[in-house]
């Protein structure tokens, strides 16, 4: 089982994707099966009208010092386009949308949701690491986390999408696992504990 990290929205992650594809009994990547759905249907239904939230407006305007950027995150579409090619599907790694609405009602407070504007705001001008793509994704990621409960949501999507890995170790020889680079570490960390 190997984890791949890469950089939500970056063009370029895409053939980190490609180098890394070819040699796995399995592909798995860090969103829901809905998301992955819509990624491979995109062509269909159009990308024009995905929602992008101002935090991530914010990181994608950020992160756009490194290069162009796209939504659906290349790195994603790059993954599901292989595995579709070889008659593959890719494995979603996170929960569903409707659990993922429920894990974020129960950790986000109102108070914080109504202040991620303010968050946004400031994220403009927030000092971020500008060494390489994944410095400032790991960085953003501290920003956003300052607040508790943005923190707890992402904590509890790490510790399934850990458990979907060991999981699916179990049953497949390979994984390659596509998960966002400010996730990774923590991910790893925690396969290594529910593995034993």
């Amino acid at each position: 089982m190997d984890i791949l990290p890469v950089v939500n929205g970056l063009v370029s992650e895409a053939e980190k994707v490609r180098e890394a594809y070819g040699d796995y009994d399995a592909y798995g990547a860090s969103m829901s099966i809905e998301s992955l759905q819509a990624i491979l249907k995109r062509e269909e239904i159009g990308t024009e009208n995905v929602e992008v939230s101002e935090l991530d407006l914010v990181y994608s305007e950020r992160m756009a010092y490194f290069g162009e950027i796209q939504v659906p995150s290349p790195a994603f579409c790059e993954i599901v386009d292989l595995c579709a090619r070889d008659g593959k599907q890719v494995i979603p790694l996170d929960m569903r949308d409707e659990d993922f609405d429920t894990a974020f009602i129960n950790c986000v407070s109102a108070v914080e949701f109504t202040t991620v504007h303010r968050l946004a705001k400031k994220g403009m001008m927030v000092k971020l690491s500008l060494n390489s793509p994944e410095d400032m994704a790991i960085d953003w990621d501290r920003y956003v986390s300052k607040k508790r409960g943005f923190a707890k949501l992402n904590r509890v999507r790490e510790e399934y999408i850990a458990k979907e890995i060991v999981d699916t170790s179990n049953y497949r020889k390979s994984l390659l696992a596509v998960i966002e680079c400010e996730r990774a570490d923590n991910i790893a960390e925690l396969v290594r504990k529910y593995a034993g």
